[in-house]
């Protein structure tokens, strides 16, 4: 009898040992995913920034921008200068790029030509996303919370972005990058 109670209780601490390595393994798996989606859109937007160009552009109603937007929901919208491996007659390498957050979700959208084009669809690039900020380093090294430029193919040096994630506000995640036509 008592081979079986201590039998029963390496089987019950067994059983319960199991499921907690089960659900932190659960909890890992979800936390990674969670870093993979961050530097997912880490890449994608610090390769944005790179390929940024000083340049103002038009809408798809012939309207002037300035070369970089920040407005209400629109966080980011910019030209940029993507590399062509085979270039087709008529087909720009001036892109378009606007980056936005609706839904709880940072988007991406991207015009085929920087003047006089309409964005795509914008695809969400990061999900669970309460608020952002946008903060502009100038070239005298000030950081700005609006971006309102002397010359309209001004850009800054270097942008901040600060996320808030879903059910995360005490740890807000803060992001800098450089911008390569800021120097200019």
């Amino acid at each position: 009898m008592v081979a079986l109670f201590i039998f029963g209780m390496i089987a019950s601490a067994s059983v319960l040992l199991l499921r907690q390595t089960v659900e932190a393994e659960a909890r890992s798996a979800v936390r990674l995913e969670e870093m993979g989606d961050l530097r997912r859109f880490s890449a994608i937007m610090a390769q944005d920034l790179t390929l940024m160009l000083p340049r103002p552009s038009r809408d798809a109603l012939g309207s002037d921008r300035v070369a970089l937007m920040s407005e209400d929901e629109l966080l980011l919208g910019f030209s940029r200068q993507v590399a062509q491996i085979d270039p087709q007659p008529g087909v720009s390498s001036l892109q378009r790029v606007e980056w936005a957050l609706g839904e709880g979700r940072l988007t991406r959208a991207i015009a085929a030509k920087a003047d006089g084009a309409k964005t795509g669809a914008p695809v969400a690039i990061l999900e669970g996303i309460d608020s952002a900020r946008v903060r502009f380093r100038d070239k005298q090294g000030v950081w700005q919370t609006d971006w309102r430029p002397q010359r309209t193919d001004e850009l800054p040096i270097a942008i901040e972005l600060t996320l808030v994630q879903t059910g995360n506000a005490a740890r807000p995640l803060t992001l800098q990058f450089l911008v390569a036509g800021g120097g200019a």
